[in-house]
């Protein structure tokens, strides 16, 4: 996974005014093969985050797999997540 500098930028102050600390990953089963869900989360004392230009992030082993292709930008403002993985598939 990577996480751009502006994305880095923009997680940096959603955190700091939402409360939050860390991204979670997780995976999601669909009828054209797996996604990855991401969420805005607290760590807990016993998490091991994966650090992420800077960002943590909650993921299991095999969703660290499946993240390995995806970009997390910026794009006209917003945050993007840009996925090399994704199906093609049209359900």
């Amino acid at each position: 996974m990577k996480i751009t500098d502006e994305a880095k930028s923009m997680f940096s102050n959603i955190f700091a005014s939402e409360n939050y600390d860390c991204i979670k990953a997780s995976l999601q089963k669909g009828c054209c093969g797996t996604s990855i869900a991401f969420t805005l989360s607290k760590l807990g004392s016993n998490d091991k985050p994966i650090d992420v230009n800077g960002i943590p992030v909650l993921m299991d082993d095999k969703t660290q797999d499946r993240a390995a292709k995806i970009t997390i930008k910026v794009e006209k403002g917003e945050l993007v997540i840009h996925d090399d993985g994704a199906s093609s598939c049209c359900c």
